[in-house]
């Protein structure tokens, strides 16, 4: 099965963890609801306090529609200022069966 892999990570302003959670929780919630969505997940790194999504979508198709949905082009207006910056990585991936 091959699919696609989104990491982004955020790196917060000083003073505004508090305003992105709330704000990731209602993006997760929603996009979680999305066809083509198979996984998308928004962590803290321990090293650094950096946010991250790791997302799988089954299609460019499907993250294309995620991008132009309102609820991420909400996020993406609300979190600007919240944000020192972001790094987006898009990969293309194939599952590997290691028990065949």
């Amino acid at each position: 099965m091959s699919f696609i892999v989104v990491m982004a990570e955020l790196a917060p302003k000083e003073g505004a963890e508090d305003k992105i959670i709330p704000l990731a929780e209602a993006l997760v919630e929603e996009t979680l609801k999305e066809e083509g969505n198979i996984d998308y997940k928004f962590l803290k790194s321990v090293k650094d306090g950096t946010f991250m999504f790791v997302e799988q979508w089954e299609s460019v198709e499907a993250l294309s529609k995620h991008m132009a949905s309102p609820h991420f082009q909400l996020f993406s207006k609300e979190s600007a200022d919240l944000a020192k910056g972001m790094g987006i990585k898009v990969l293309g991936a194939e599952e590997v069966n290691l028990y065949e």
